[in-house]
């Protein structure tokens, strides 16, 4: 007699754009068709560029503002503003930090660029960065699940820019701030927004170079955030550079205001630890799933793993690709789970997304569906 399973209520467990708050509703739309630099509009911006600073604690003398594109969009704009004053050093393992050491050997045409590569999903050897130079990174690396889930192994004292891809450990990881120059964070992440937006922070030191150095290159409007050496600081206080859509401000401030009414990042952790915790769990008690990233530097909020079992192991990676799809594709029509399949230009796995914003008992009883999928699929 077949056990009967409990359904979870959430099963949003897509990576990004990732589950809603909980209790989400549509943003009502007040502000729409209503001008960005109107007052409503411009308070609308400086409310946001607000509460992320609160919520991420960024020490005041920093500055935030917001970009188009989301990460990709922020992380474009400082790569092509700050980059090529001095060497640089990129660390890569995977899909995303890949499209950053292309950028900057072959469409920024750094001179000086090192690529520290390390096989995925692994993390680069940091004893190699040279902090005399700039330094290029992701904090946690989506496709792959791995993170840095501390920001020790960067010198307070040094000459270079830290650089960093933040785009899905922002309100998943505690950052030390003083440790980063330059961050790009995507709204679409860690809190459940809108895709389409993201967010810049940058030190007194990235602000300096912005005076200092004006690259040998044209750089695209959406991109620039400095002209001549004169930095474009009304973008800090919600003069955007482009016309943002009304509707995704109300619904990220939504989020923005349920994560400090929740207790800020303090509780945004707490979820996430517990939702690590649940995982743990879950991978402890069975046998045909295995994390993919070793516990040292496996990130919090992305659970990506691997089968085990024999029969699939005896695929290859073609076959092992469509098997996941069918166990995906199956929890879709049972209802119980979507879009956790791994990124497509990784090597086969499962990911699920365990944001704060995903709640520990929707993961409690949607993983053991994957294994109940799995283990009817391998009896034919």
């Amino acid at each position: 007699m077949e056990i009967k399973m409990e359904r979870p209520r959430g099963v949003n467990f897509s990576s990004g754009p990732c589950s809603k708050r909980p209790g989400w509703k549509s943003p009502s739309g007040k502000l729409a068709g209503r001008s960005h630099r109107s007052s409503d509009g411009l308070n609308l911006i400086r409310d946001v560029i607000r509460l992320q600073r609160k919520i991420l604690n960024i020490p005041e003398e920093y500055h935030l503002g917001i970009v188009v594109g989301s990460s990709s969009g922020a992380m474009e704009t400082l790569l092509w503003s700050l980059l090529g004053e001095r060497g640089v050093d990129v660390l890569t393992s995977c899909v995303f930090s890949e499209h950053w050491s292309y950028d900057v050997t072959a469409e920024l045409k750094i001179p000086d660029a090192r690529i520290i590569r390390a096989e995925f999903p692994n993390i680069s050897d940091v004893s190699e960065v040279d902090f005399n130079r700039d330094v290029v990174f992701c904090l946690s690396y989506t496709t792959s699940g791995a993170a840095f889930r501390n920001l020790d192994w960067i010198q307070s004292e040094r000459r270079g820019l830290t650089i960093c891809d933040a785009a899905s450990g922002a309100f998943a990881i505690d950052c030390d701030w003083r440790k980063l120059d330059a961050t790009a964070f995507s709204w679409q992440k860690g809190l459940g927004g809108e895709a389409g937006f993201g967010s810049i922070v940058l030190s007194p030191q990235a602000i300096a170079r912005l005076e200092s150095y004006i690259p040998c290159r044209p750089i695209p409007r959406i991109f620039r955030i400095a002209n001549g050496g004169r930095v474009n600081f009304p973008i800090f206080d919600g003069f955007t550079i482009n016309t943002p859509s009304m509707l995704c401000l109300e619904d990220f401030l939504d989020a923005l205001t349920w994560a400090d009414e929740l207790g800020g990042m303090k509780a945004l952790l707490h979820r996430v630890r517990r939702n690590e915790e649940v995982v743990k769990k879950w991978i402890a008690r069975q046998k045909d799933f295995r994390f993919l990233v070793d516990e040292k530097y496996r990130a919090p909020h992305i659970a990506c793993f691997e089968v085990t079992s024999a029969s699939y192991q005896a695929l290859d990676e073609k076959d092992k690709w469509n098997f996941l799809r069918e166990i995906v594709a199956i929890c879709q029509k049972e209802g119980v789970g979507f879009d956790f399949l791994g990124h497509i230009m990784t090597k086969p796995h499962l990911r699920v997304w365990c944001g704060p914003t995903v709640e520990a008992e929707d993961l409690e009883k949607f993983l053991p569906w994957i294994s109940r999928v799995h283990d009817k699929m391998i009896r034919g």
